[in-house]
């Protein structure tokens, strides 16, 4: 792990709509894959979701310089198909020098192993996952967990939160911190919080407040640099229909924004009807209540170290 790596917090988008990919002329600009974001961060590469973006994201992994094994760690929020789509096609699950710690809810009573292995086994694939030459690891997330790896080493560590001790001042590990919602029917999805050298990244989608924002939510997300936050509706196509999906309007995103003091938001999970133009009025729009926002788009990335500067 060159000096480089530890020095490094960034984001990097793969995927950014919700639902269903939408390839095509009108999303050419913020893309049609669905939800896959790479956080590159004090030498870990750590991947939230796997949505078909996540296809890219591996076809590039195994183009990387850096040695014979690949460590990667991917984090699930839930298990509706547009967050998990693009498993099945990560090239790095048939590589025999990655070494894949997947962390995810318990659902449904299934643990994060059952929910994800169907995907890749027959009848429904012709490949199974348990015959991969990857070394895969599973970790099943509760509430008020938080994965740790420590300087210099590639291995995590579960532990849970204790009280008091949800934010670190600890500028060597890298900490994950998990938040189990039940704001996205019916089973609910996980919030992450990454921290690392005084810098924090929060992303919280498929999330919906019908009725404020959770307070347990805003103390999660308290301060941090970086919200990546579900905004997949606009007002008016939320109040006629959407009610009850599971999926945030643009008032929701900068109300968590503005009332947990954080310092830029970046939304998230479009909708797959809507054109670039039209998520282009909705970034215009939501600067009027949060100023420092931004509509994600595939390829934007994120340097933490750079937000506040």
């Amino acid at each position: 792990m060159s000096d480089a790596d530890k020095a490094r917090f960034l984001v990097h988008f793969w995927g950014v709509r919700g639902s269903y990919p939408t390839p095509g002329a009108h999303t050419l600009r913020h893309g049609g894959n669905t939800s896959c974001v790479e956080v590159q961060v004090g030498g870990q590469v750590l991947i939230f979701d796997a949505g078909s973006g996540i296809i890219r994201l591996g076809e590039t992994l195994m183009q990387r310089p850096g040695g014979d094994a690949l460590n990667l760690s991917l984090f699930i929020t839930h298990a509706h198909g547009d967050h998990l789509c693009g498993f099945p096609f990560f090239a790095p699950l048939f590589d025999s020098r990655t070494h894949l710690h997947l962390f995810g809810p318990r659902l449904a009573d299934l643990n994060i192993e059952q929910l994800v292995t169907p995907l890749m086994s027959p009848p429904y694939f012709p490949v199974d996952i348990r015959k991969l030459p990857s070394h895969r690891t599973y970790h099943t997330v509760v509430d008020e967990q938080c994965i740790i790896w420590k300087a210099d080493s590639t291995q995590p560590a579960v532990d849970d939160r204790k009280d008091g001790q949800e934010h670190s001042t600890d500028g060597e590990s890298v900490r994950v911190l998990a938040k189990f919602s039940t704001s996205h029917p019916l089973n609910g999805s996980i919030i992450y919080r990454v921290e690392y050298n005084k810098r924090s990244l929060v992303y919280a989608t498929d999330v919906e407040w019908r009725d404020g924002c959770e307070a347990e939510f805003l103390r999660f997300i308290e301060g941090a640099d970086v919200l990546i936050h579900d905004a997949q509706y606009t007002t008016g196509d939320y109040q006629q229909e959407k009610r009850g999906f599971g999926h945030s309007t643009l008032e929701m995103a900068t109300e968590a924004a503005r009332d947990a003091h954080v310092h830029e938001l970046i939304l998230f999970h479009h909708e797959p009807t809507y054109s670039d133009s039209q998520l282009d009025a909705m970034e215009a729009e939501a600067r009027k209540s949060f100023k420092r926002t931004s509509s994600a788009c595939e390829g934007m990335k994120i340097d933490l170290f750079s937000v506040k500067n």
